[in-house]
């Protein structure tokens, strides 16, 4: 890996570890059971994505691959958004609602994409997914996060 890439990466997980997150990492596995996710709130499910990212990135750091697959499988197959959340959300963003969605498919997406390649041992394009898996996070909290956290104080 060029240093280059070394340097960025670092850049990467130094924001993720040191920004502002409203969330405190825990397990998407503790959610793993559909029947216990039903309850899981938006909150949890983003807690979860967290630390499955951080996974993502120590096993770059690493060149795991094992852990890099686990964390995109788990990124990818993260718990549905209850009902009830989902109602509260369309209410909120109206017309945004597919936008909102359309990151979450963007980050699904990407998140595929690394599992596949974590799975080919190919480095390259893990690198070149995680920084669009990246992406997809902080554009979604850009446009949504303090809305969402609005909508959920009511």
């Amino acid at each position: 890996m060029s240093s280059i890439n070394k340097l960025g990466l670092t850049f990467t997980l130094f924001l993720l570890l040191s920004s502002e997150i409203f969330f405190q990492p825990t397990s998407t596995v503790m959610a793993a059971d559909q029947s216990a996710a039903k309850n899981i709130s938006l909150k949890e499910i983003m807690q979860g994505l967290l630390k499955d990212t951080h996974m993502i990135t120590e096993g770059i750091f690493l060149e795991n691959y094992p852990m890099i697959e686990k964390g995109a499988k788990q990124i990818a197959r993260h718990p549905q958004v209850p009902m009830e959340t989902r109602k509260k959300l369309l209410k909120g963003l109206g017309s945004e609602m597919g936008q909102f969605k359309g990151f979450d498919m963007k980050v699904h997406n990407t998140a595929v994409s690394i599992a596949q390649a974590a799975k080919d041992n190919n480095m390259e394009a893990i690198l070149s997914n995680y920084h669009q898996l990246i992406d997809g996070c902080q554009y979604c909290h850009d446009s949504f996060k303090q809305r969402a956290v609005e909508i959920f104080k009511k």
